[in-house]
């Protein structure tokens, strides 16, 4: 059985910072009929180049019987060159809960340390990663200010539900990213100024994340003195189409 995927912004609910997707109540009893509680995750797989993502599914909604609602980030990724695409979906049964996981941000901003407790805190209802995919973090107390992040390792499997206590290694960013080093200084200056505001979650937390203490986490020295500038909304949706596209590509034997 094949789904149309549609952008979670097309529902009057959806934002950019929705983090499950939505089908109709038909396909959730027909999909989850002999899964009723736990995490409800999906496998989607795109017809016909054969793309596998996984997705937490929140509940139903009012739509057609066979479309799919997707969060913003992975909905973009999957439509990358395509207007219409079909998926097939079948339901995880099992899945591991995460005990190490390992990021490469594409944005040199999230090294610094100020910005590592909103990092947190923007993760904290997260309901799985994927091994080897990009998703996008939304920083509510800077506007939902934009952070693309690439999954490069998970533990114990390649797909894994956040929760409880995780160890979080950041690795070293590309050496193309290098736009944008005093952008986080412009972000904590914001962070500093801006009265503190409760993050606002769509959806119920499940149970969240902690983020041991890495005492070999540091921040890169930046000596410029040039005036700190934040990329605007376009600026970082190019640089995440061409991430994307470069981190896609399989490396050559």
């Amino acid at each position: 059985m094949l789904y149309s995927v549609h952008s979670i912004l097309e529902l009057p609910f959806g934002t950019n910072t929705s983090k499950f997707a939505y089908i109709s109540q038909a396909a959730f009893s027909r999909l989850f009929a002999d899964h009723e509680s736990g995490l409800q995750v999906l496998k989607l797989t795109t017809v016909p180049n054969s793309i596998v993502r996984y997705v937490a599914v929140a509940g139903p909604c009012e739509c057609d019987d066979y479309s799919i609602y997707l969060p913003y980030s992975i909905y973009q990724e999957l439509t990358s060159g395509s207007t219409t695409l079909k998926v097939t979906a079948t339901v995880v049964y099992d899945l591991e809960q995460a005990t190490k996981i390992v990021l490469k941000p594409l944005d040199n901003a999230i090294y610094h340390s100020e910005m590592r407790d909103l990092l947190e805190e923007a993760m904290m209802d997260y309901p799985l990663l994927q091994k080897h995919t990009q998703f996008t973090i939304y920083i509510e107390k800077l506007g939902d200010y934009p952070v693309d992040i690439w999954v490069e390792d998970c533990e114990p499997a390649e797909l894994v539900q956040l929760g409880g206590e995780v160890v979080v290694d950041f690795s070293e960013p590309l050496e193309e990213v290098a736009e944008y080093a005093a952008a986080a200084a412009a972000a904590a200056s914001v962070a500093a100024l801006a009265e503190p505001v409760p993050p606002i979650s769509s959806f119920p937390s499940s149970g969240g994340m902690s983020f041991p203490l890495n005492e070999t986490f540091s921040s890169p020295a930046t000596t410029t003195t040039t005036p700190p500038k934040i990329p605007t909304a376009d600026e970082k949706e190019r640089m995440r189409q061409a991430r994307l596209a470069r981190l896609s590509t399989p490396k050559a034997p």
